[in-house]
């Protein structure tokens, strides 16, 4: 299938891109018989034509071998060169035999195959499944392995070694050490004390067997999700588990109990590898991470980035000098370990600035499309939608009336604009369309351009003018504010809404700077007021009350009512 294509007019070639990793060229000649087609050249890369599933690296850190759907190839660790590729079933897991020189595969046919590298060819071949063989586990003496599939089967295999040099090494399948497991047998790894067996199982537990007898020895239970790999540490004591739930548990082997569970990716956690003769743990997952753990600590020291999709293979070197990731990507990386030393106050500085990059809001940078996001949760209502559309048909009444020549109508729909509450304006202008956005501002720049150019005489009637329309500015200006947020960058870009917003800026501002102006005149005079009469009760000057007899008190003053300080008072009879 192509996925690019790319045309040279001058040498008429055409180059194409398929989505197996391949290059091919074509030359297209037009004749008097029609156009013909020549293929010229290709180029094949050494890659993976589908996602790699599975990772091993030798014994002595020399070759890694890869696993996809269509092949088996051995790199060299040090080059990065692709050295042998062999056609094979769909490859899972796999590993290599003590020597190097072969290596076991377990494929999703539910074979297992033995590949001899020094003929690149396939050496013996066997039905050991019913399902899928997810696992395969090497024993530390290195003179046998177990498998473990979907058909809920752990088998175990000895080695066979000898002289003939086409059958140097074969495998004898151990009957009497066959398992059957309650559930779908996921990943399986090997104790390095050769005491245990783990076994991962869909039910999202672990079970740990003796090596010797296969007899049940704990069941480490607590994930949520099926766990999709483990992995022991290097004396035994921890069983590291990470699961469909983004978690990594770590076990006590004595005991079963959890030590701890990680929070360690955002997707499934894919692979989980211990450095060898360390507690450090690296973890892949489908988050296109790769983390390394200090286990000790519970702490993540760092991560690694690199991949375009999902991680679903992970191997080691035996010193752990190198971490080699197999993506879905088709892409092999190898991690190094360098000689610099990690801070771990550094690694966490350097996450929080880059999640605080990938949260900051860039205003130089144009956003993908042009959907407006609302700064706050707003929920559409019945009313809110009625609203928006009555508020539609205002906006074409208004512009056929100008086209008639009628009188203004901006006074129609600002009057409209007046009735709309607090908590429904920015929901009703939010689902109101840009053209009739722009109508609205265009009437409530004419109403305020009017509201400006009112006289302002000293007459009662002038002065009642100014003030009824100086009451309507709120709402008006509130909705301005509102429709050229939620559309400013259409508004941006058109040279007619730009005048507009001019207009309003200009005529917005004189009216609510007259507006604070006068109410900080009359908060001013109430302030003074309030103060006169505090002033006055506690001086007592004011009016009296006046007597039964209808005379004046002693202050000779008209006897309208009780003063601030005066109460009349009542005499008691003896």
């Amino acid at each position: 299938k192509a996925v690019s294509v790319s045309w040279c007019s001058k040498t008429s070639t055409l180059v194409t891109g398929l989505n197996n990793n391949v290059l091919e060229s074509a030359k297209l000649t037009l004749s008097e018989e029609g156009l013909a087609c020549e293929a010229t050249l290709g180029l094949d890369l050494p890659g993976h034509r589908t996602g790699v599933r599975g990772l091993a690296v030798s014994h002595d850190d020399s070759l890694v071998m890869s696993m996809s759907a269509e092949a088996v190839k051995i790199w060299n660790s040090s080059t990065g060169r692709c050295v042998r590729t062999m056609p094979s079933g769909y490859g899972l897991c796999g590993f290599f035999v003590a020597g190097n020189e072969h290596v076991v595969l377990g494929t999703k046919e539910g074979k297992l195959q033995l590949y001899d590298l020094r003929v690149a060819e396939l050496s013996l071949e066997l039905e050991a499944h019913t399902g899928e063989v997810y696992g395969l586990a090497e024993s530390p003496e290195h003179d046998s392995f177990v498998s473990c599939s979907a058909d809920r089967h752990v088998r175990h295999f000895a080695f066979a070694f000898s002289k003939d040099a086409s059958r140097a090494v074969t495998w004898k399948e151990l009957p009497e050490k066959v398992l059957e497991l309650p559930d779908e047998c996921l990943a399986v790894s090997y104790a390095p004390n050769g005491k245990w067996i783990a076994v991962a199982l869909l039910n999202h537990t672990v079970q740990l067997l003796f090596a010797d007898t296969g007899k049940f020895y704990l069941s480490l239970y607590g994930h949520k999700l099926p766990v999709m790999a483990l992995d022991l540490s290097s004396d035994s004591q921890i069983v590291a588990s990470g699961s469909a739930d983004k978690n990594v548990k770590l076990w006590s082997t004595q005991f079963g109990n959890c030590h701890r569970s990680l929070r360690a990716h955002d997707e499934s956690v894919m692979q989980v590898r211990f450095l060898p003769g360390t507690h450090y743990l690296a973890t892949a997952g489908r988050d296109r991470e790769v983390k390394l753990w200090d286990c000790d600590s519970y702490e993540v020291i760092t991560t690694l980035q690199g991949h375009a999709s999902e991680i679903l293979a992970l191997a080691l070197s035996q010193d752990a000098a190198f971490i080699v990731t197999g993506s879905s990507d088709r892409q092999i990386r190898f991690w190094r370990r360098s000689q610099e030393q990690l801070f771990l106050s550094e690694e966490r500085a350097k996450e929080l600035e880059e999640q605080f990059e990938k949260e900051a809001v860039r205003e130089d940078v144009p956003m993908a499309g042009t959907e407006v996001t609302a700064p706050r949760p707003s929920r559409r209502t019945i009313e809110s939608v009625r609203t928006t559309e009555r508020l539609m048909e205002i906006l074409d009444e208004a512009a056929e009336a100008e086209d008639t020549g009628g009188p203004h109508p901006c006074v129609t729909v600002v009057k409209y604009v007046n009735t709309l509450t607090a908590s429904n304006i920015y929901e009703v202008l939010l689902a109101l369309p840009f053209t009739h956005s722009l109508r609205l501002l265009r009437c409530i720049a004419q109403f305020l351009e009017g509201v400006a150019s009112l006289p302002s005489g000293s007459g009662r009637a002038d002065e009642t003018k100014v003030l009824s329309a100086a009451a309507t500015l709120e709402t008006p200006c509130q909705a301005a504010l509102i429709t050229a947020y939620v559309h400013h960058r259409e508004l941006a870009h058109s040279s007619v809404a730009r005048g507009i917003l001019m207009a309003l800026r200009r005529h917005m501002r004189g009216l609510l700077r007259a507006e604070r102006d006068r109410i900080g005149m009359s908060m001013a005079g109430f302030s003074h007021l309030q103060r006169a009469l505090k002033r006055y009760g506690s001086l007592g000057i004011g009016p009296t009350q006046p007597t039964k007899s209808g005379k004046a008190g002693k202050s000779g003053g008209p006897a309208t009512g009780p003063g601030p300080s005066q109460r009349p008072t009542k005499k008691r009879k003896r």
